[in-house]
């Protein structure tokens, strides 16, 4: 019976380990943004004008939300890249 011995390089580990969180961090923010689409596109749906009046406020909140979610989400890859 032969062993193998398996020797584990803490170098690659940490990078994986690195790396995982921000995969873990890149799927959270993917999630919320396609959630914000969803919501966006949801209102731009709604046909009366009283309606779309209220909705504007929410309308502009959800795409500024966007716009701060994708630059996150920029950050995070490029320091994905940089790793």
């Amino acid at each position: 019976m032969s062993q193998t011995i398996i020797q584990i390089d803490p170098l690659t580990t940490t990078c994986v380990l690195k790396n995982l969180g921000l995969a873990i961090d890149e799927i959270k923010l993917v999630r919320s943004i396609n959630s914000i689409y969803e919501q966006v596109g949801a209102g731009e749906e709604v046909s009366s004008s009283k309606a779309v009046h209220l909705e504007s406020g929410r309308h502009r909140y959800l795409i500024s939300e966007l716009r701060f979610l994708n630059k996150r989400l920029a950050a995070i890859r490029k320091k994905a890249n940089l790793g």
